[in-house]
């Protein structure tokens, strides 16, 4: 059973779709997205080696859509690209994220790495190198 708030609500919902005063993506929440912003950065190893191999390309393809790589310089700028909309994911110092936070930036973390440093060298047990 609906009630004449839902009802109304819904109807306005559709009209305004409908006259484009609500992006009909936002509307589709569920809709995939046909590109995915990410930000990569010198000082983020990990998205260096993601954009080199193209690992994201290849495991997103297959549901067409599409990674695009944009350089940040440091976490203020990659926290200024994702609030401006330039990202859809950014890489940034747990400070920064914390800070950012604190004024009010609407992120999200979505993966924090428990210790302090961004990288780790790693070798198998049968070469070599130490």
């Amino acid at each position: 059973m609906l009630s004449r708030r839902a009802l109304l609500g819904s109807a306005f919902l559709g009209s305004a779709i409908g006259a484009g005063l609500v992006p009909l993506r936002l509307a589709r929440a569920a809709d995939k997205p046909k590109e995915i912003r990410i930000d990569w950065a010198t000082y983020n190893p990990v998205s260096m080696v993601l954009k080199e191999q193209g690992l994201l390309e290849k495991e997103f393809e297959k549901d067409g859509i599409g990674i695009v790589w944009v350089q940040t310089l440091g976490s203020n700028k990659a926290l200024e690209f994702l609030n401006a909309g330039s990202i859809d994911f950014g890489s940034t110092a747990g400070s920064a994220a914390l800070l950012g936070k604190i004024n009010g930036n609407p992120i999200k973390s979505i993966y924090v790495y428990s210790r302090p440093e961004w990288t780790a060298l790693v070798t198998r047990k049968d070469t070599p190198i130490a």
